[in-house]
């Protein structure tokens, strides 16, 4: 399973990055958790705000 997520993630980014998008490491573990269950999708969403929010040097509620 691990081996499939790797593939699918690998071809994700560079569709993303084809579209002018970048995907960072960070990016990648996140999804990782997700797809492996380590991580809720609350949990996610919360981390993607967050980096998102980061990103934009702001802090919005």
């Amino acid at each position: 399973m691990a081996d499939a997520i790797e593939k699918a993630m690998k071809n994700a980014k560079a569709s993303l990055e084809i579209s002018g998008f970048k995907v960072t490491e960070e990016h990648n573990d996140l999804v990782r958790k997700v797809l492996m269950e380590e991580m809720t999708n609350e949990e996610f969403l919360k981390e993607a705000k967050r980096l998102a929010e980061k990103k934009s040097g702001g802090s919005k509620s």
